[in-house]
């Protein structure tokens, strides 16, 4: 059963700007280790780090009330499978985990379209 349903886009250029006036500072706040090192070592590590600021947008905005109050940016770890590239969501926190769990939430689908402008996801919840 679907649970919930986000979406959001993002202009690669913002971000760009963003890393660029704020650099590890941004990074650091927003995205986990693992998820830097994954855009650091890519051609254009903006282009990636729009995709992951997306899809954590759209997993906010796919939550439920009681679960938004207890995530944060570093709450969740958006990593791609090194075969095919597909996106996969994981929980890093253990509050933002159980809080899931109560509203019965197992699931997450998430999608990332990169354009040379922007960026888009799209998460759903089950």
């Amino acid at each position: 059963m679907v649970k919930g349903f986000g979406t959001d886009i993002v202009e690669v250029n913002r971000i760009e700007q963003i890393l660029e006036k704020y650099g590890k500072h941004f990074r650091n706040r927003v995205f986990t280790s693992v998820e830097i090192d994954y855009c650091e070592s890519k051609a254009r590590p903006a282009m990636h780090y729009a995709g992951r600021w997306a899809v954590k947008e759209a997993f906010y905005k796919a939550l439920p009330v009681e679960c938004q109050q207890v995530s944060s940016w570093k709450s969740i770890s958006v990593l791609s499978d090194k075969n095919v590239g597909k996106p996969e969501i994981f929980i890093c926190s253990d509050e933002l985990q159980g809080a899931l769990e109560d509203v019965g939430i197992t699931q997450f689908h998430v999608s990332i379209s990169h354009e040379k402008r922007y960026c888009t996801a799209s998460v759903l919840l089950e």
